[in-house]
C-alpha cells in the first residue's frame, strides 16, 4: 500500500508538473496579435505574399516610389505588427527612405497582425517570412533590398539574411545573441515560477513547434554576414536584452556597432528620432543607392 501511495503521489506530481510546463509553453510560444494601425498614408498598398517556406500567408504595407529601385523590408518584434516596428510610430523614417527614392515594405510576422497563425519560434520559422518579403520585392523588380529589423524581428533578419545573400544591406536593432542565454535571463520576469520549470517548458515548445529553441542562436549566424554591410544598434539602457549582445554580434559580423545613452528595449528610435533617422538613412543610402 505505501508503494501504491508514492507511486500515485509521484504520478500526480509528473502530472502537475507536465501541466504547468505546458501552461509555460504555450504563453512563450503565442503572440498577443495588437489591433492594426490604419494605413501611414493613402498610397501604401495592403499586399500579401507567401513566406518561403510555404507555410504561412505574410501581409504587409508597401510603398513604391519607382520602378527598379532599393526596398527595404521592416520587421517588428515579439507582440508587435507593422506600424509599430521600434515600439513606437515609425512614419517618418519610413517616409523618409521613401523621400530618398527607396520603396519600404513593413510586413506582419506570422502570428502577427493580419499574417497567418502560428507559434512563436523567435525568429527560427519567421526568418522565412523575411525571406518571403525578399522574393516577392525581387518579383516586384527591386534589385537592391535591405532589411531593418528590431527585437525578435532583428534576429529573424540576421538569421534570412546569413543565408541568403540578396540581403545587401541589414539593420539590426536589439537583438538577443542568444535564445537560451536570453530566456535564462528573462524566465523569472516573465513567469515568476520555479526555475525547475523551464527545461520542461522548452521540451513541451519543441513538442508545440517542432523547433529545438535550445539551438537558436543568431550570433552563431552572423559571421555568414562578414563583408555585407550591416549595423547594429542598441539602447545601453536595455534590460531585457543587454547590449553585450549586439556588441557581440557586431562583432562576430564585422558590423557598424551603435549603442545610444539611452533606456528601454528598442529605445534609441524614440529617444533619438531625428539621430536615428539619419543614421539609417545615410547607412541604406549608400549601401543600396549607393550614395555618398
Amino acid at each position: 500500500m505505501p508503494a501504491t501511495v508514492a507511486l500515485l503521489t509521484i504520478g500526480l506530481l509528473a502530472l502537475g508538473y507536465l501541466g504547468v510546463c505546458g501552461a509555460i509553453a504555450h504563453r512563450f510560444t503565442t503572440a498577443q496579435r495588437k489591433p492594426l494601425p490604419a494605413p501611414p498614408r493613402a498610397d501604401a498598398r495592403t499586399v500579401q505574399f507567401a513566406s518561403r517556406d510555404g507555410r504561412a500567408q505574410i501581409t504587409a504595407w508597401y510603398t513604391r516610389p519607382a520602378d527598379g529601385c532599393p526596398a527595404v523590408v521592416f520587421v517588428h518584434g515579439k507582440d508587435a505588427c507593422r506600424g509599430d516596428e521600434l515600439k513606437t510610430d515609425a512614419a517618418a523614417l519610413a517616409d523618409a527612405l521613401d523621400a530618398a527614392g527607396i520603396a519600404v515594405l513593413r510586413i506582419d510576422l506570422r502570428g502577427h497582425g493580419g499574417s497567418s497563425a502560428a507559434r512563436l519560434t523567435y525568429g527560427q520559422t519567421e526568418r522565412h517570412d523575411v525571406l518571403g518579403a525578399v522574393d516577392w520585392l525581387r518579383a516586384q523588380g527591386h534589385g537592391r533590398i535591405g532589411v531593418l529589423g528590431a527585437s525578435m524581428g532583428a534576429a529573424s533578419a540576421l538569421l534570412a539574411a546569413a543565408e541568403e545573400p540578396a540581403v545587401t544591406a541589414l539593420v539590426a536593432d536589439s537583438s538577443f545573441a542568444d535564445f537560451p542565454a536570453m530566456i535564462e535571463r528573462q524566465y523569472g520576469k516573465l513567469c515568476r515560477l520555479p526555475h525547475c520549470f523551464l527545461p520542461g517548458a522548452l521540451l513541451v515548445s519543441r513538442l508545440l513547434t517542432g523547433i529545438d529553441l535550445s539551438r537558436l542562436s543568431p550570433l552563431r549566424a552572423a559571421p555568414a554576414l562578414r563583408g555585407r554591410p550591416v549595423l547594429v544598434i542598441h539602447s545601453e539602457g536595455d534590460r531585457f536584452i543587454p547590449v553585450a549582445d549586439s556588441r557581440a554580434i557586431a562583432a562576430a559580423c564585422g558590423a557598424g556597432l551603435w549603442t545610444t545613452d539611452t533606456p528601454s528595449h528598442i529605445g534609441t528610435y524614440r529617444a533619438l528620432p531625428t539621430q536615428y533617422t539619419d543614421r539609417v538613412l545615410a547607412f541604406f543610402g549608400q549601401h543600396l543607392c549607393g550614395a555618398e
